[in-house]
């Protein structure tokens, strides 16, 4: 009798993978010939760092997403900035720390990571301090993860575009991707960018210089006033309030009529980003009322926090008190959902001032391109939170055309 077996999937121990970890969520990167985002809480990439209580044990992703409205004493969200401190989340019989919970998140990562590499590195968010990013580092170990360094997101990305940012095309994005912002012609040569990331914590900004040697960070600044959880949370009444003008019913009464349209706005930050129209839906088991928003009422409903978001980035650039305007402003994905965020950012930086939405995956990306210069000894410390050398650049060859100068 012949049998047929489906081949086994061939994994490259060698691959780099690098890990984007926020306090919102976790992205993986494997790098190699052919470059690949790791599914992590299957069907989705992304593992949501929000923690279920309700079970036998305590479960990470989509289901602490699943109560975190319905149920919210039995989530532990927003833990990564807790790391060090005393705080603890009862979650009905069970008991977490912030060290606890990342912990969780480190084993369902191991499950995903483990098969794919033996060298692993870390972005974390430019917030946290020395001490947490040691916590950081101390529950991979625990986890058994190949790690060979850490490094903060912003810094990591510098360090990955920096070609970019000194041949003066941006960030040397492609052409044809869909998420770029339309961009001025920049200089070349060294300059300074900022990066902007935004998760359940705060939205954090990074000004990093960037010359031929290596790209080096200048300031920094996190906004807890403006993270994407006081985002969800303004939309989310103003479309209650909608609600309640329509049929005279709140969906906040109802656990599971909350929890339901909190589970829309991530899709509904996407249509609006891409300018189409929002359609939520409020379900209970007695009523229902569908909801249409346009990308401008979004915007509008976060007004307010559109006008301190720019605000913030305009005084953060000019307390740095750089001689000449940074060269680009890098968002994010999770940043650039924001509704209303880029237009802000657009109004508030310099004319000369390229801005730009990074791919979902970018930090990652720059985490994973980190992996072999570790093994190699080219980055001989452990996590890199103010500077990374650059790698030779190759001499240009003979009778090659020079960059083009900036005009006046």
């Amino acid at each position: 009798m012949l049998w047929s077996r489906k081949p086994a999937p061939v994994h490259d121990r060698h691959r780099a993978v690098g890990i984007d970890l926020t306090a919102s969520r976790a992205r993986a990167e494997a790098a190699g010939e052919k470059s690949r985002a790791l599914v992590l809480d299957a069907p989705d990439e992304e593992l949501a760092l929000f923690v279920a209580g309700d079970r036998r044990g305590p479960e990470v992703g989509r289901a602490g997403v699943g109560l975190y409205r319905k149920l919210p004493h039995l989530v532990c969200s927003n833990f990564l900035p807790a790391l060090g401190q005393s705080r603890e989340w009862k979650l009905g019989r069970h008991t977490l720390t912030a060290e606890a919970a990342l912990g969780l998140v480190f084993d369902r990562l191991r499950a995903v990571v483990g098969g794919e590499s033996d060298g692993t590195a870390l972005a974390l968010p430019a917030y946290l301090t020395p001490s947490q990013v040691t916590r950081v580092g101390a529950a991979a170990g625990r986890a058994k993860f190949a790690l060979k360094g850490t490094a903060v997101g912003g810094l990591a990305l510098a360090a990955d575009r920096a070609a970019g940012v000194l041949d003066g095309d941006g960030a040397g994005t492609p052409p044809a991707a869909g998420w770029v912002v339309p961009l001025r012609p920049g200089a070349s040569g060294p300059g300074a960018v900022v990066v902007l990331d935004a998760d359940e914590f705060a939205v954090s900004a990074l000004l990093v210089a960037v010359d031929r040697e290596q790209v080096r960070a200048v300031g920094g600044a996190a906004w807890p006033r403006l993270s994407v959880k006081v985002w969800k949370e303004r939309l989310l009444d103003a479309v209650a309030d909608r609600c309640v003008k329509l049929c005279r019913r709140d969906p906040r009464d109802s656990g599971e009529a909350e929890q339901l349209l909190f589970e829309q706005l991530d899709e509904a930050f996407d249509r609006a980003r891409a300018g189409q129209r929002i359609g939520l839906t409020v379900r209970t088991a007695h009523w229902f009322q569908d909801i249409v928003q346009q990308p401008e009422e979004f915007e509008a409903h976060c007004s307010a926090l559109v006008r301190l978001a720019g605000e913030s980035v305009r005084d953060f650039v000019n307390g740095i008190g750089l001689a000449e305007p940074p060269r680009a402003v890098w968002l994010t994905d999770a940043a650039g959902r924001l509704p209303g965020f880029v237009r802000a950012v657009h109004a508030n930086t310099p004319e000369g001032t390229a801005v730009e939405i990074l791919p979902p995956n970018a930090v990652a990306a720059a985490a994973a391109a980190l992996v072999p210069r570790w093994l190699t000894g080219a980055l001989p410390r452990a996590h890199l939170d103010s500077l990374i050398p650059l790698p030779p650049r190759p001499a240009a060859p003979a009778g090659a055309r020079a960059a083009p100068r900036a005009s006046g």
